[in-house]
């Protein structure tokens, strides 16, 4: 498995796990007895996101230390053109996902609503264009 690959398998496992984390801390809100927020949702989202960057930065510096040439080697052709065709699915569904946020918007008029459509559109193109560079580097292409 070539260092390009377990990066694409690194950064689609942390960005499901932050999609999931963010999906839990979005739709439940923690409260005491009292009915006091327990965590306050911007500094749960601000947590969440920066336990992904250190996840990312740290896994990636391992497998850096396991194969340092790998890593230092210029893209080839076959990793440019799978790079490509990954981003194309990612830019399809972004855009897909961005016209049905906005369309949410006309419907019900909340502006979190909104951002919250164009959050989840925009994790789950980065979602499909990670899975699509593992796929094609899996067959080989």
């Amino acid at each position: 498995m070539s260092f390009r690959e377990k990066s694409a398998w690194i950064s689609l496992v942390c960005l499901l796990l932050l999609t999931i984390a963010y999906l839990e801390t979005g739709l439940h809100h923690w409260h005491d007895a009292e009915g006091h927020d327990l965590v306050d949702p911007l500094h749960m989202v601000l947590l969440v996101f920066g336990a992904f960057a250190l996840l990312q930065v740290v896994l990636h510096v391992i497998v850096v230390v396991q194969s340092p040439r790998d890593a230092r080697t210029p893209k080839d052709e076959r990793e440019r053109l799978i790079e490509l065709r990954a981003a194309r699915v990612g830019f399809y569904v972004l855009v897909v996902g961005e016209l049905f946020a906005m369309a949410g918007f006309h419907a019900h008029g909340r502006v979190l609503t909104l951002m919250s459509s164009i959050l989840f559109a925009i994790l789950f193109a980065w979602l499909l264009k990670l899975a699509t560079e593992v796929v094609l580097y899996r067959r080989g292409v």
